[in-house]
């Protein structure tokens, strides 16, 4: 009998103790994951350093590109491609490209006659080309605008490189030649600006789709067709 009483009090005692003992806390949920908004692509740049904005030559009908080279008779080949050279000739500096001035000189010399010969030709174009008009001003005029389209500053690399071989290659050709030889070598020289272009004008197309898509609305404005309320005294 005594024993059952002892049994049932160490029951007890440990039921007491049990529901004595606390409760563990609960685990706290993990906190949540905070996922940060995408970022934007980086803000296309223009190519070769170029200015933010610039006018590039439009496309023509045919697919290619307005440049003042496009569309010449043979002797503005020749005489285009003059001017080319006299322009590298300018502004191509350090120890390579000085030779170009050099090659310049030795080919007005080389193809004078050739050259005065394409010179009096355009100059009868011109004066076809512009009736009623100044034609020898227009031609200068053209020519101020072919000096200035040379002289692209973001090309100036290729654009030496490529001057430097034609001051070399027209010296050791006839002057008989000089129409053909013009005419591709100018195609070469204009296409490197042709190029640039192309990536000037890719570079405009991908800035408006990032400025579509990412760029920060404009501050508000005032509706410039909203009536104005003057107020009394001022």
């Amino acid at each position: 009998m005594g024993s059952r009483l002892n049994l049932a009090g160490i029951v007890i005692a440990i039921s007491t103790l049990t529901a004595c003992t606390p409760k563990p806390l609960p685990i706290p949920p993990p906190p949540p994951v905070i996922i940060a908004p995408p970022q934007p692509p980086a803000r296309p740049l223009p190519p070769a350093g170029a200015a933010v904005t610039m006018a590039v030559p439009a496309v023509g009908f045919d697919g290619v590109r307005m440049t003042p080279n496009r569309g010449l008779s043979r002797d503005e080949s020749i005489w285009h491609l003059r001017s080319a050279i006299n322009v590298a000739a300018l502004n191509c500096q350090g120890p390579v490209w000085n030779t170009i001035a050099d090659n310049y000189n030795k080919l007005i010399v080389v193809h004078k006659s050739r050259l005065k010969a394409a010179s009096k030709t355009v100059d009868g174009e011109y004066k076809v080309r512009y009736p009623g008009q100044n034609g020898l001003r227009v031609r200068d005029t053209k020519m101020t605008d072919l000096y200035n389209y040379f002289s692209l500053p973001t090309i100036k690399q290729e654009y030496c490189d490529a001057a430097l071989a034609k001051s070399s290659e027209v010296l050791a050709i006839p002057s008989s030649a000089l129409p053909e030889y013009s005419i591709g070598a100018l195609s070469d020289i204009d296409g490197i600006f042709i190029r640039f272009f192309d990536a000037y004008a890719a570079y405009e197309f991908a800035l408006a789709d990032w400025n579509q898509k990412y760029a920060p609305p404009p501050a508000f404005a005032a509706d410039p067709l909203a009536p104005v309320v003057f107020t009394p005294g001022t």
